[in-house]
């Protein structure tokens, strides 16, 4: 009897001892499914060995700790039970002293808390919030968005991103974009008071020009000398030129403003401007020959006036001992025509055969007042072809010219296709 009872003694020993491993053995699974664990310290022959457990919990919480934007967790009521060195950078005080906390002490509003977590209730969960540690020395914005954990765990999940750098560069966007707007403005001012400007000083030019050229006409040339004959032919002749100039100048800048764009077909353009041209194109013996041509969204006046200046500089520029031809049509063209690949255009060519130019002169004509003959060899002030690629920017296109001396010229005019 007392042997069983021995045995009874050893056999409930041996079994306490199997519960108290069992029961280290369960701890240790628990804390391996939970990542409390990251290794384990076996003894094998009294030896130590160390086991590292790349669990999914682990690698999750190193890539939270790895996060380049705060991570925490609380409970509902606001205490923070996690929260990752991101975080504790971006408040400025160490982790440790920051779990056990409420969330809303590092509000920049306290009262910001409860509106958070009744929207989450509604599935509202992302906000703006305004952090604080210390009101008077660091706030910053944030965006902030909320996730509920239950039914897994009884808490909620935060991802804080700071806005500071986001919320600077829309500042600063805004302050460009106000300084822009000032700017047009005052551009705009300044192109009305230019265009009124110019419109008083032609008419103030033009009222005393023209009581010069009529005063002029009066005067009985056959009671003077030839040389007060040739001053007063001099002096009528400038102040026609200056007539005409004041005209050119003022036809320049009616181009500067953008007008109403319809749809006009260019063939009919044409043939309106070649009408208006009948004296001087039957006078030169000229041909305009007309192919292809589009229909295009622009402003008629200045497609009449774009189409006139060329038409008349061909003319005016042709040879004198063969009669001038001119030929207008679309044609194909290549994206390094122009250096705007992946934006498509048509393309119109005025050809002419005419005297020509020279290649180092081909960046000058389209600058204002720039003549390349004498006025005694061809008319003009040198604004025709500044008005042409003024006309062209108007529509956001291009001009460009080629040409050969004695062999003829053709202007190259690309419209967007909208």
């Amino acid at each position: 009897m007392k042997d069983n009872n021995i045995n009874i003694e050893s056999l409930q020993a041996e079994i306490a001892s199997l519960k108290e491993k069992l029961y280290e053995s369960n701890s240790i699974v628990d804390a391996i499914k939970q990542g409390d664990v990251d290794a384990l310290v076996v003894n094998a022959n009294g030896t130590p060995q160390l086991y590292s457990l790349e669990t999914a919990d682990y690698t999750f919480r190193l890539l939270i700790e790895k996060f380049g934007q705060g991570a925490l967790s609380i409970s509902r009521n606001g205490l923070i039970l996690y929260c990752n060195e991101y975080f504790s950078k971006l408040i400025g005080t160490p982790s440790e002293k920051i779990i056990g906390t409420y969330l809303n002490q590092y509000f920049d509003d306290p009262e910001n808390f409860s509106s958070l977590i009744d929207a989450l209730r509604f599935g509202i969960t992302a906000h703006e919030i305004e952090f604080s540690t210390n009101r008077s020395i660091k706030t910053f914005p944030s965006h902030i968005s909320l996730t509920d954990l239950e039914p897994s765990v009884d808490a909620i999940g935060i991802v804080v991103t700071d806005l500071t750098e986001k919320k600077k560069y829309e500042q600063s966007l805004i302050h460009h974009q106000k300084e822009l707007e000032e700017k047009i403005n005052e551009l705009n001012k300044t192109n009305k008071n230019l265009e009124e400007f110019i419109h008083v000083i032609s008419h103030d030019l033009k009222e005393p020009l023209r009581k010069i050229v009529m005063h002029n006409g009066k005067i009985d040339g056959s009671y003077l000398s030839e040389n007060d004959a040739r001053s007063i032919s001099v002096m009528k002749s400038s102040a026609l030129r200056l007539n005409s100039l004041v005209d050119d100048l003022v036809q320049y800048s009616s181009h500067t403003a953008q007008e109403e764009r319809t749809e006009i077909n260019l063939a009919e353009v044409i043939s309106e401007v070649i009408d208006d041209l009948e004296i001087i194109i039957t006078d030169k013996n000229a041909q305009i020959e007309t192919g292809k041509l589009p229909v295009i969204k622009a402003s008629k006046v200045q497609m009449r006036q774009l189409f006139s200046n060329l038409i008349t500089n061909a003319i005016k520029y042709g040879k004198t001992e063969i009669s001038p031809v001119i030929q207008i049509s679309q044609t194909e063209y290549i994206d390094s025509e122009i250096g705007r690949p992946g934006h498509r255009f048509v393309k119109i060519q005025i050809k002419d055969n005419g005297i020509g130019m020279e290649k180092n002169h081909l960046l000058k004509i389209f600058t204002i007042f720039q003549r390349l003959h004498s006025r005694t060899e061809y008319s003009g002030n040198g604004i025709g072809l500044a008005i042409c690629k003024k006309i062209m920017e108007n529509h956001s296109g291009i001009i460009t010219v080629e040409s050969t001396l004695n062999e003829g010229t053709t202007f190259n005019l690309f419209f967007p296709i909208l």
